[in-house]
């Protein structure tokens, strides 16, 4: 198979491998063109294009996608497939292009989570369980007809690092299954059951604060969630300050003797945080402009006393 790949993410970095050793031949990868940075306007190029470079990948840096040339220049490859992991919505002027479609992977199993961050919103919401799907394009994000799909457990206090890193190796060998498919013309696209929608959309500055008022277990998957980026922001004596990592010592309901955001007790190698529900540990967090502490280092070099507040 002829592909054009598509990709603005490092998640996509385990399917190029896989399909860099493959029968399949990657035609091209198309992605962002470098940013600029700084007083002296210097150019930087982002991580996919370095990573084509290792593996011997032909890039196309694209910034309009709706430009002829562009179109006519990927029309001259004669690909027989479009692949897209982690990109933009393509229009629909490119879609016709490949002679067997585009098709996407996905970080989840759609239609749930459709959108930009599908395994952010799975860990702040507090699944259990995840996926993976490859999908035809259609012009509408993430509606195309399912091709393949494969069930993912999340681990017990495992936060998006861990889990992105482990469903982007899991979505390599789905991805290379769902192309070897297309190749031998042997799937069964199912139309996606609308009656069970739901959305991830990308999360943006302002979402990243805690709220201190919801629950012990709320703020401890919103932490998983946000956890090595965007970070789930605070404040603590009107210092900025990343939450990293949290342990839930008590998730019912009871009288509070603190108002949510409000040290509690702490020690040596433990602080303790009141919220809406339940008392949190914080166990690592980064102040701005600082290297990650975990707490005991944290302790050690900033001065804290009970009924201190985090948040505003």
């Amino acid at each position: 198979m002829n592909i054009v790949f598509m990709t603005n993410s490092e998640f996509s970095f385990p399917s190029l491998e896989i399909l860099v050793k493959s029968d399949h031949n990657i035609l091209s990868l198309v992605t962002n063109p470098p940013v600029e940075i700084g007083r002296k306007k210097q150019y930087i190029s982002n991580t996919i294009t370095l990573k084509c470079e290792e593996l011997g990948i032909n890039t196309i840096e694209q910034k309009d996608l709706n430009d002829i040339s562009f179109e006519k220049r990927l029309t001259k490859y004669q690909s027989d497939l479009f692949v897209v992991v982690a990109y933009r919505i393509l229009p629909k002027s490119l879609l016709s292009i490949p002679k067997l479609g585009s098709i996407n992977l996905h970080g989840s199993l759609l239609p749930a989570y459709r959108g930009a961050a599908p395994i952010q919103w799975s860990l702040i919401n507090g699944d259990k369980q995840t996926g993976l799907s490859t999908f035809f394009v259609e012009p509408q994000v993430d509606t195309g007809a399912i091709i393949n799909q494969k069930k993912i457990n999340i681990v017990e206090n495992e936060n998006y690092g861990s889990l992105r890193e482990r469903m982007a190796i899991k979505g390599s060998k789905l991805l290379l299954d769902t192309i070897n498919l297309i190749s031998d013309g042997k799937i069964s696209p199912i139309k996606q059951d609308d009656n069970f929608i739901t959305t991830a959309p990308k999360i943006t500055k302002k979402m990243t604060f805690i709220d201190w008022n919801s629950s012990s277990i709320g703020i401890h998957n919103f932490v998983r969630g946000l956890t090595p980026r965007p970070g789930a922001q605070s404040r603590i004596n009107g210092k900025k300050i990343k939450i990293q990592e949290t342990i839930i010592i008590d998730n019912n309901m009871h009288k509070l003797v603190f108002n949510p955001g409000q040290v509690v007790d702490f020690s040596k190698n433990e602080l303790f945080v009141q919220t809406g529900n339940g008392i949190l540990s914080i166990t690592r967090l980064q102040l701005e402009g600082k290297k990650s502490l975990d707490i005991k280092s944290f302790l050690n070099g900033y001065s804290l006393k009970i009924g201190d507040y985090f948040g505003t």
